[in-house]
């Protein structure tokens, strides 16, 4: 597994190819690294390596699940948790998470222990490795399953460690992609990924299919966006639609002038709207606000920064559609809502509509109207639109080590498609199905 810094290099060498040579640039590493990398040997190869490496492990007792530290990922990656609880209904199953995201994840039947100790920003710290290292060394688990890409194996675990790296899976969604066959999606791979070797290790298969993973809310944090909904005036019985305008790179950024745009035409729609506070890409709801008029801005409602990561969880249970790049919030929309003490009842019908630049869709993305997408985790269906790009290329789903000096990968966005068919969805609304 290459190191943080190579990784880095490596990646900002492919950006200044995409900079210089854009369309040249993206064909000559779509059709040198992906063929290789998606190589049916090589799929089988790691499948049966992996196999064998799950062989050695005596008893499934105790699993450590380790994923990535931001925040979407923490979301996805409880696929995994899922997988190994379908299989291990008695076994202890440990979670690893930033501390931010520990509201959002807590109560999860899943998962035994929580672990809230990444503090890490874009990578891991010295301190998230360390705090790893530490749960390792004094739980001796059976079986150790890396998700993130940043933390090296052999810094993590002790020699002689059970370990499962969710890396040794790229090849698979690479040869998927070639093939234009199954579900990429990081989320429904997490679980795949565990499901495969384990029905070949064990007898035991879970009963039902795997529809997604849930956010676990507490009462409190309904609490808090019903209250912040109902101090902001938003009336009941009408259409309520949320447009987040932050990412976390510039890569997924959706550009301010097709935000603008659907913001416009969502005004002009008997709805109100919501969208938050950006915290990466500093003041965009501030320079939204001023392409408005006096009239539709009566309309906007901004979600303040103060607002509890949960409690903004469950204002999006609030809208009927949510509209998203490629971040943190998207799979926080996508997921189900579930509430902690069971005495809140979510209503799990958010559109959720996901606009995606340079990482593949399909890995993140949700659309129940295409096979090759999963739907989000919501009683309502979901759609994924992608821009058109002259460089996206397969490096691009490195978006954290991307250093690109010029941004093209929104050149060209459907927009009218996207409002169309989020006015058919409003229009089918009934005032009892809006928010009450």
């Amino acid at each position: 597994m290459l190191d943080n810094k190579l990784q880095k290099t490596i990646f900002h060498l492919t950006s200044l190819a995409t900079t210089w040579f854009p369309r040249g640039g993206a064909w000559f590493f779509n059709h040198t690294i992906t063929p290789v990398l998606g190589n049916p040997l090589l799929v089988r190869y790691l499948f049966r390596k992996n196999l064998k490496s799950l062989q050695k492990v005596r008893e499934f007792k105790r699993i450590l699940v380790i994923p990535d530290i931001h925040i979407g990922d923490a979301v996805m990656l409880q696929g995994a948790a899922h997988a190994f609880r379908d299989f291990f209904p008695e076994a202890r199953i440990d979670y690893v998470i930033k501390k931010s995201v520990a509201c959002l994840i807590e109560g999860n039947p899943a998962i035994s222990n929580l672990y809230p100790l990444f503090t890490g920003t874009i990578f891991p710290s010295e301190a998230d490795v360390r705090a790893v290292q530490e749960l390792v060394a004094g739980n001796q688990y059976d079986l150790c399953f890396n998700c993130c890409p940043f933390f090296e194996n052999k810094r993590l675990f002790p020699k002689g460690q059970n370990i499962l790296n969710f890396l040794t899976v790229a090849p698979q969604l690479v040869r998927n992609d070639i093939d234009q066959t199954g579900i990429n999606h990081f989320l429904f791979q997490s679980y795949l990924f565990v499901e495969r070797l384990l029905k070949k290790r064990v007898q035991s298969v879970p009963a039902k299919a795997f529809r997604g993973v849930p956010v676990t809310l507490s009462d409190q944090a309904y609490e808090k966006a019903r209250d912040f909904l109902k101090e902001s005036g938003v009336p009941d019985g009408k259409p309520l639609v949320f447009l987040n305008p932050d990412t976390a790179s510039p890569y997924t950024l959706i550009p301010f002038q097709y935000q603008a745009e659907i913001l416009k035409q969502m005004l002009g729609t008997d709805s109100t709207v919501l969208f938050g506070t950006a915290f990466v890409h500093k003041d965009v709801e501030k320079k939204l606000l001023e392409t408005l008029s006096a009239d539709e801005i009566k309309k906007v409602i901004v979600v303040p920064p103060t607002l509890s990561i949960d409690a903004y969880a469950a204002l999006v249970d609030f809208a009927d559609v949510f509209i998203s790049g490629d971040t943190g919030p998207l799979h926080i929309a996508a997921a189900r809502k579930c509430s902690r003490s069971g005495k809140v009842k979510f209503r799990n019908r958010t559109f959720v509509i996901s606009i995606f630049g340079a990482t593949p869709a399909r890995m993140s993305g949700y659309d129940s109207t295409n096979p090759l997408f999963p739907p989000a985790n919501q009683d309502v269906l979901s759609r994924t639109y992608v821009s058109e790009s002259p460089c996206r290329n397969i490096t691009c789903v490195n978006k954290m080590a991307k250093t690109c000096q010029k941004v093209r990968c929104y050149e060209t966005l459907d927009v009218e498609s996207i409002v169309a068919d989020i006015k058919s969805h409003l229009e089918k609304l009934s005032p009892a199905q809006c928010l009450a």
